[in-house]
């Protein structure tokens, strides 16, 4: 799917955010994580191997450089942050087990929440950037997770660095919609010269599990996909017009 458009779906039971247009760059923005990480996916080349367990890993003072290098942007990438690389030396066969469950199935048995790693977060893409899954510990903090992606992608749409910051009420109306699968299309942004003013369209999609199809669907306008509102800026600042 297009980088230009931001796809988000929630299944708050499993605590589980469905995302295409987000980089793992973002993804770790938003939820400002500082803790090492566990990876797997691809050959990374800028990472550590611990021979107690076969796993990889990345130190915490290291994760900045890991998630601006090429690995990231070529490969499948699993990652879930872990309370220090030391706690892998102490793991049984059961925890590497369940780990190693989790990074291939993408999916916990039954939690994507290991108590032998202390894990908030779990993330799997298959290509970066298009499609990715996200597993939040803390899901109140989803409201600041999605203020983060969405201010994020306008920026970098927009190409401009400093724009006014969407309110809180914005976010809560998006937040309110993510149950539904938000869709906010930049490649249909309408600016007016004449009024300063930029309209970006905002649909409802539903749940996608691939979202080729769900690039598909868009451009064949299929009846499922509504047009639920636009995120308009104007005299320097952001409102949200719902249908």
């Amino acid at each position: 799917m297009s980088n230009s458009l931001l796809y988000l779906y929630e299944d708050a039971e499993n605590h589980r955010l469905t995302m295409s247009g987000v980089t793992f760059a973002d993804f770790i923005t938003s939820i400002d994580s500082k803790s090492a990480l566990l990876v797997s996916g691809a050959a990374f080349k800028s990472i550590k191997y611990s021979s107690r367990t076969a796993f990889h890993y990345v130190e915490a003072h290291e994760v900045e450089q890991f998630v601006q290098s090429n690995d990231v942007e070529r490969f499948p990438l699993n990652a879930i942050d872990i309370r220090s690389s030391h706690s892998l030396d102490i793991l049984t066969d059961v925890e590497i087990a369940e780990l190693l469950f989790l990074m291939h199935m993408k999916r916990g048995m039954p939690s994507p929440f290991m108590t032998s790693v202390e894990n908030e977060w779990a993330y799997f893409s298959e290509h970066d950037g298009t499609q990715a899954t996200a597993y939040l510990k803390n899901w109140p903090s989803i409201e600041q997770v999605l203020s983060t992606l969405v201010q994020q992608k306008i920026r970098r749409e927009l190409r401009i660095p400093t724009l006014s910051p969407l309110t809180a009420e914005i976010i809560i109306n998006l937040r309110q919609l993510l149950q539904e699968g938000i869709l906010i299309d930049f490649t249909h942004i309408r600016q007016s010269m004449f009024t300063r003013q930029t309209t970006i369209p905002v649909y409802i999609a539903g749940r996608y599990e691939d979202m080729h199809v769900l690039k598909e669907d868009l451009e064949t306008k299929k009846e499922s996909i509504i047009l639920r509102g636009e995120l308009i800026h104007r005299k320097k600042n952001w409102s949200l017009e719902l249908r």
